[in-house]
């Protein structure tokens, strides 16, 4: 007997059983400190264990009242449950049990708040495809502004060059027929297509603005990010000229783990101040930041300016390496 009692006393499970009379016959050490939470004085019947549950002392907290759930002081959840039971004898008993239940109600709130940040992702995704209309005609309005922006800005400094060495009438021909190409954009923008092989198309750019662009490190070899990179090129070369009287910029690219990282500079004079960003890189950050990727501009020592471009592509760009 005293080796029943030793088991059903070590049972995970706290249980009592009441007699037909509602007097409790058995009860383990697990539901004993039960009771003596529930009823001070402990619980000596049915009676008092379904008064104690409908309406607890102050330090147990009834969490779902339809399936006796609470929480008790020692932190642990317990879900109660009765049953009739019926001996071979033919003799009936009322079991009640309570049963841990922390560890459901913890993964059911974390689910829950799983549920609700999905929720959320789905709706700023609803709601990112309901403008993706207006997404589309901003990245065309803005890739037309950054060519005209490129294509005019090319030609002002390329008719400057032309004018300070005194070429001859045919260069200045060849040059006025760049502007009419230029001022042609305004009308065919939907005409616009990419270069096919970016960089070489940047270099060969600037070159013309009597600027030699230095590619050091590993060049990306995405798309995407090459269209990035040649506006970059485009960009710093015309500040060169425009600005600090340069002949050449260096261009280094930095393979990171997680990261293409690109830095600009130029042989030509440092910023006398702090640099503002105009039109050109105004746009270009915008560009770059919707590509995922950071622009970051530095006036002192020297003109310097970093991309990074996450190497996890945007979908904006997914288009691009297909």
């Amino acid at each position: 007997m005293d080796r029943i009692k030793e088991s059903f006393d070590s049972l995970p499970i706290a249980a009592c059983f009441f007699d037909k009379n509602g007097v409790v016959r058995l009860i383990n050490r697990r539901m004993l400190a039960i009771a003596n939470w529930l009823r001070k004085g402990g619980i000596q019947s049915l009676a008092e264990m379904q008064s104690a549950l409908h309406a607890p002392p102050a330090n147990v907290r009834c969490l779902d009242l339809r399936l006796r759930i609470y929480r008790f002081p020692d932190g642990k959840a317990l879900r109660f449950a009765q049953e009739q039971i019926t001996t071979k004898a033919g003799v009936r008993y009322t079991q009640i049990t309570a049963a841990d239940v922390t560890e459901l109600i913890r993964k059911q709130n974390q689910l829950k708040a799983e549920n609700a940040k999905l929720a959320e992702a789905n709706e700023r995704l609803r709601l990112l495809l309901v403008q993706m209309p207006e997404i589309i005609r901003e990245e065309e309005t803005l890739a037309m502004k950054l060519r005209v922006h490129d294509d005019i800005g090319h030609s002002i400094l390329a008719a400057r060059r032309v004018l300070l060495q005194h070429t001859d009438l045919k260069e200045l021909r060849a040059n006025a027929a760049l502007w009419e190409q230029s001022i042609s954009v305004l009308y065919r923008s939907s005409q616009i297509s990419a270069q096919s092989e970016p960089l070489e198309a940047a270099k060969k750019r600037a070159e013309e603005l009597g600027v030699s662009v230095l590619l050091t490190g590993n060049e990306p070899q995405r798309q995407w990010m090459r269209t990035l990179s040649a506006l970059a090129i485009c960009e710093c070369a015309a500040n060169c000229v425009r600005h600090a009287d340069g002949t050449e910029l260096y261009v280094h690219f930095w393979q990171k783990p997680d990261c293409m990282e690109i830095v600009l500079t130029n042989n030509g004079a440092a910023p006398k101040e702090k640099i503002t960003e105009g039109g050109g890189l105004s746009m270009l950050r915008q560009r770059i930041e919707e590509a995922g990727g950071k622009m970051e501009v530095w006036s002192i020592p020297r003109f310097k300016l970093m991309l990074r471009l996450p190497e996890q592509e945007e979908a904006a760009h997914e288009s691009d390496d297909r």
